[in-house]
């Protein structure tokens, strides 16, 4: 994992230990979702596959929080590749869907405000329209930086494709100083 002071068996029970808080709330939300657990109907305001889609992206989390902490150093075998490939893509689509389904889904939406400034903080009841814009917009967005990781990663992982300088990573070496880069 990590050169630190932590045995190597406390290191992976801290990441068992947070993945598998994470897969059990997406399992709940999940079987909630399926009616399995059962919940008023009255609490739930959104069809049962956003609720799914919301358990699924907390299920996947705890996977992909396994999948990153038993990688070894280095370059990734092919199994972690198309693992995480899968595991994100998945929870890109319904991070995605949850969005767009508030901002552009059927029904009636309530959205707050708060706005804090020091130790003074105001509620207030929020426009429909404005809040349908931002979550319509921002589910546009991550749709579309989905479909691009969907596309390009295959394409990247097979070495068939070089994404463009300022869509990429740069990993920072131990005592080498970031480039400014104007």
């Amino acid at each position: 994992m990590s050169d630190n002071n932590i045995p190597g068996w406390a290191q992976y029970a801290f990441l068992f230990i947070f993945a598998a808080i994470f897969s059990l709330a997406g399992l709940f939300i999940l079987l909630a979702a399926f009616d399995v657990i059962v919940l008023d109907p009255g609490s739930i305001h959104a069809p049962r596959w956003v609720l799914a889609a919301a358990g699924l992206m907390f299920l996947l989390g705890g996977f992909m929080i396994i999948l990153r902490g038993t990688e070894g150093d280095g370059e990734k075998d092919t199994f972690h590749q198309w693992a995480e490939y899968f595991v994100i893509g998945t929870m890109m689509i319904a991070f995605s869907a949850v969005f767009l389904w508030v901002g552009f889904g059927p029904g009636e939406r309530q959205f707050q405000t708060e706005t804090s400034f020091g130790p003074v903080t105001t509620y207030g009841e929020g426009d429909a329209l404005t809040g349908r814009c931002l979550f319509g917009t921002f589910g546009l967005a991550t749709l579309l930086g989905t479909l691009y990781y969907i596309v390009s990663r295959p394409l990247v992982m097979a070495g068939l494709w070089t994404p463009p300088k300022f869509l990429r990573g740069r990993k920072i070496q131990a005592g080498e100083e970031e480039e400014d880069v104007d």
